[in-house]
């Protein structure tokens, strides 16, 4: 009786604690989007202070163009610049990428700097928003040749639509292209594209309004015209981290040069950032020089296994906390993500024989699957429009889930259990460790808490690795096509969370 007693005693403080992890991850991932929207209204304001564009695209290397290359007949090179080429002098256009929304109402100059070997015909393209009617226009004289430092006003072109009507001059843009014709076999060189200001801009001291966390009375209150081009907007306070990033979506919709920040949060700087690009690169060389370290003198057992379990860890959790991840995955980056997977396939390696196996009986296939009955309950209750993952994809991801389940499994849960630390303890730093590895991303980090709560319990059942990860990989997809848009805002994870 006392020991049935025990039992449910721990069992109800193991079921606290979990909730207890989930409020935390909730107001992790809210803080670090306060954070990163005050660092972001920061840099806004010391723009705003030095009569700076807003928007600005340096242009490079082809990937800095929406899909790496032009759409029409024409080729994009990297070469002191951006260089499109002209195959046969028909139009093409390249696009720009957005983040979020353009506002050339109040910042209605676009200019282009660089060189053309030739006369050419230069317009632009643009949407509302995406799945709405676009304009374009095209300037009417050409631009000459040689040097190029021109500032279009988007005011003063005639604006068409697709069926040839008249559309009035852009109000707010979420999609941009630059429209060209150039001679045949003749190119241009681009280096530098912005959207300016023709007035100088009031600072804002303070803020302009208080939103609520209704969407329709924000929108309301948004849409008065009234409100300066770059106002001070805050958020209420304790939103969550999808509520934040609503909430932003809104005032972009209707102030894209907003300044947004949680409530009683104030602009901290004036001053241009100071460039910062050695960090990323001395943090992945400590880390890199740590591992090489550990690897060759590693110490005592006891010791070791934790080091070890700190070492794959420490680097992407670096990474994806530290929000060091964006639309494209930078050299420092890449090579601490390697690091830490080499790393722990040497230690697996010196580790041998594993207690684990790949494959196991019908029970260890069965068990893991359980899951995808939380993920059809929510996607019945909370799902949006149905978008089936392609093939390839699917395919890629049940990859990445293998890796993650042998970083999480293999190696973490087994160094916590080896190193004596309780069963229902190592289930839950492990399950704790894998939410982590989804900041900021505040629902799916719960939702990863909750999925490998389970998934480490099945493996330390079975020790088969290959099941787990086939229903990791199963459940994943499943809300990646049934409940990103509805009730998750998207899968993705550290900086790339608030693209």
């Amino acid at each position: 009786m006392r020991a049935a007693a025990h039992r449910w005693f721990a069992a109800a403080g193991f079921a606290l604690l979990v909730v207890l992890l989930l409020f935390g991850l909730r107001m992790l991932a809210a803080r670090i989007v306060a954070l990163h929207l005050h660092a972001e209204a920061n840099r806004e304001l010391a723009l705003i202070e030095h009569g700076q564009p807003l928007w600005h695209w340096s242009l490079r290397r082809p990937h800095d163009l929406v899909a790496s290359r032009a759409f029409g007949a024409a080729d994009v090179h990297a070469g002191n610049g951006l260089r499109i080429g002209s195959r046969d002098g028909t139009p093409f256009e390249i696009g720009l990428p957005v983040r979020g929304m353009l506002d050339p109402e109040h910042w209605p100059l676009l200019t282009l700097h660089g060189a053309a070997d030739a006369p050419f015909q230069l317009g632009v393209a643009w949407q509302p928003r995406l799945g709405e009617p676009g304009c374009s226009g095209w300037r009417e004289i050409p631009v000459p040749a040689g040097p190029l430092q021109l500032a279009l006003d988007l005011r003063q072109l005639h604006w068409q639509a697709a069926d040839g009507n008249a559309c009035p001059a852009p109000t707010r843009i979420e999609t941009l292209r630059l429209k060209l014709a150039l001679p045949a076999h003749t190119s241009l060189r681009l280096d530098e594209v912005s959207l300016r200001s023709d007035i100088p801009l009031p600072v804002p001291t303070q803020p302009a309004l208080q939103l609520s966390m209704d969407p329709s009375v924000a929108a309301r209150r948004l849409a008065d015209p009234s409100l300066p081009a770059a106002p001070w907007i805050a958020l209420p306070g304790n939103a969550s981290a999808e509520a934040q990033l609503a909430l932003r979506s809104e005032v972009w919709r209707w102030r894209p040069g907003a300044l947004i920040l949680p409530q009683g949060d104030m602009p901290t700087t004036a001053h241009e950032a100071m460039e910062s690009n050695w960090i990323p690169w001395a943090g992945a060389f400590g880390y890199l020089l740590a591992l090489l370290a550990l690897a060759l003198h590693p110490p005592r057992r006891q010791w070791r296994l934790w080091l070890e379990l700190l070492a794959c860890l420490a680097g992407p959790l670096w990474l994806i906390v530290g929000l060091q991840i964006g639309l494209r995955l930078s050299v420092p980056s890449g090579l601490v993500f390697a690091g830490a997977l080499l790393f722990a396939a040497q230690a697996e390696w010196r580790q041998r024989p594993v207690s684990w196996h790949w494959l196991g009986s019908r029970r260890a296939w069965l068990m893991p699957l359980a899951p995808l009955v939380l993920a059809l309950g929510l996607i019945t209750r909370f799902g949006g429009p149905w978008v089936t993952p392609p093939l390839g994809h699917a395919l890629m991801y049940l990859s990445w889930a293998v890796l993650q389940q042998w970083l999480m499994l293999a190696v973490l849960l087994r160094r916590l259990e080896d190193s004596r630390v309780p069963a229902a303890l190592a289930v839950l730093l492990t399950a704790l460790a894998f939410a982590l590895m989804h900041t900021p991303n505040e629902m799916l980090m719960q939702l990863c808490l909750l999925g490998e709560l389970w998934w480490a319990w099945c493996f330390r059942r079975s020790r088969a690795l290959l099941p787990v990860a086939i229903a990791h990989a199963a459940c994943a997809l499943l809300v990646e096509a049934g409940l990103v848009g509805s009730l998750l805002r998207s899968l993705e994870v550290s900086a790339r969370f608030f693209l």
